[in-house]
């Protein structure tokens, strides 16, 4: 026993309503669609540099149709996810299982496994194989002069 057409629309709608119904939601979906439509045509090779052009975009038709339309679904998320978060927290708080620092702490504990965690919480958000596979080969290339300390006198602990 399904949804009806017009009960499923009835449904997005009210998410759409609840979810946008603080101004900040509208930053938080401008600012998810920028920053996924610069993680897309960066990670898909689009921008280029010459130097003596200067910057290129090259990308086709269809690539700059994919990449608004994934930047723009992607902005409408954000809101939807952070609200439903909040009210998942809410409720399990009302339950009397829930809190903020045990999911902090459980992300950072993980910092060493960053190469493996990042991926995984950036594919429940949305992000696409290509932009994932970019982004554990930059966490691999940076994995040794990140964790890389230096002592030198008259300084302690500071990366170099």
């Amino acid at each position: 026993m399904g949804i009806s057409p017009m009960g499923l629309l009835a449904q997005i709608r009210l998410a759409f309503i609840i979810a946008f119904d603080r101004p900040r939601a509208y930053l938080i979906a401008s600012a998810g669609g920028l920053t996924m439509f610069a993680l897309l045509v960066w990670s898909g090779g689009f921008l280029q540099y010459y130097p003596r052009t200067g910057w290129e975009f090259d990308a086709s038709l269809t690539d700059r149709l994919s990449i608004t339309i994934l930047a723009i679904l992607f902005g409408l998320l954000l809101p939807l996810e952070i609200t439903a978060l909040g009210r998942a927290r809410v409720a399990a708080g009302a339950a009397g299982a829930g809190g903020f620092f045990g999911p902090v702490f459980g992300i950072v504990s993980m910092s060493c496994c960053a190469p493996l965690l990042a991926p995984a919480l950036l594919s429940f958000i949305g992000f696409s194989g290509t932009t994932l596979l970019n982004v554990n080969a930059t966490l691999h290339e940076l994995s040794t002069p990140l964790t890389r300390t230096q002592l030198s006198p008259g300084r302690c602990c500071l990366w170099m």
